[in-house]
């Protein structure tokens, strides 16, 4: 049961007193409390935004690195972006892309081919000394070949001769049947 507001000087002289508090041991030495770093002053921040046609932009910035992206209605994507290399220097990547040209990069990290060293050009050899050129034996027809070649002259010539016969023999115009 709750004791009566009137009754609660009586109650609280019927209880035990409270002990003593005990010695508090000194305090242990400790190193010095880490000193926080500093809050670097450029903010981190970044960035996107997009529409139904496909097209975006975002990017972002911190202490370290720093990107760009946007992309148009026709494709093309153009971007930038940069970050501290391990030797601390900073470096810059620019880039674009589209559907016709591919992707095409320039940046600050890209290998360099050492130049070209200045040497003289090689002069062609000189031609060797060769024996001139003799023309060709023309082909001499064996006995056997001759008498062939004269043989189907002759008879194309009889040919020619007996068709010359026959058209001067004709008195008739000639019809389409007999061509």
């Amino acid at each position: 049961p709750i004791p009566c507001v009137p009754c609660l000087p009586r109650l609280l002289a019927q209880a035990p007193a409270p002990l003593p508090l005990a010695q508090i041991p000194a305090p242990v030495a400790f190193a010095p409390a880490p000193v926080p770093a500093a809050i670097p002053s450029i903010p981190s921040s970044q960035f996107h935004a997009q529409d139904e046609f496909g097209q975006f932009s975002f990017g972002y910035e911190n202490i370290n690195s720093a990107k760009t992206e946007t992309r148009d209605a026709f494709g093309v994507t153009r971007g930038s972006y940069q970050y501290v290399d391990a030797n601390g220097i900073l470096q810059t990547v620019n880039y674009i892309a589209d559907p016709v040209n591919g992707f095409r990069v320039a940046g600050t990290n890209i290998p360099v081919a050492p130049a070209a060293q200045n040497v003289a050009l090689p002069v062609a050899p000189k031609a060797p000394v060769v024996e001139p050129l003799v023309a060709p034996v023309p082909v001499v027809e064996t006995p056997e070949v001759a008498a062939a070649r004269a043989e189907h002259l002759a008879a194309h010539e009889e040919a020619k001769s007996a068709v010359a016969a026959a058209i001067e023999e004709k008195t008739e115009p000639t019809t389409e049947a007999e061509l």
